[in-house]
């Protein structure tokens, strides 16, 4: 019950748009819940700031509303850095859904609430996911 995905992350705060690609691994227990770790790189700076990477840790709950198509809700911590900025911890939490393609190929589309001590940030992510 091994999945990993690989996509495109928007990242909006602070008054700055940044684009990362995104990896996330994730272990199943049963149809209705997960935890996934992911990692990103930036790839789109804008309005002088940098995003180095990002990390985060999530518990997942899901609900199959098909055999093709799942919705699911997300909670967990992260961490980014950012240049000039340096790094901060903090909350996050999201939802979003999958289209199960096939029964091992998936497209997912989500939006995850950083909560950072120096302010928020939302995350629009659309990947490619594979089960093992």
């Amino acid at each position: 019950n091994v999945y990993v995905s690989g996509g495109y992350t928007q990242f909006d705060g602070q008054g700055a748009d940044l684009g990362a690609i995104q990896g996330r691994v994730g272990v199943g227990f049963g149809k209705h819940f997960a935890v996934e770790g992911e990692a990103a790189v930036g790839v789109k700076d804008d309005s002088g700031v940098e995003l180095d990477n990002e990390i985060g840790i999530f518990g997942v709950a899901k609900l199959p509303l098909s055999p093709s198509f799942d919705i699911f809700g997300r909670v967990g911590v992260s961490r980014i850095e950012t240049s000039p900025g340096g790094d901060e911890d903090g909350l996050a939490y999201g939802a979003g859904g999958q289209w199960n393609v096939t029964e091992k190929d998936g497209i997912r589309a989500d939006w995850t609430r950083h909560d950072y001590d120096a302010g928020e940030a939302d995350a629009y992510a659309v990947s490619y996911v594979r089960k093992f």
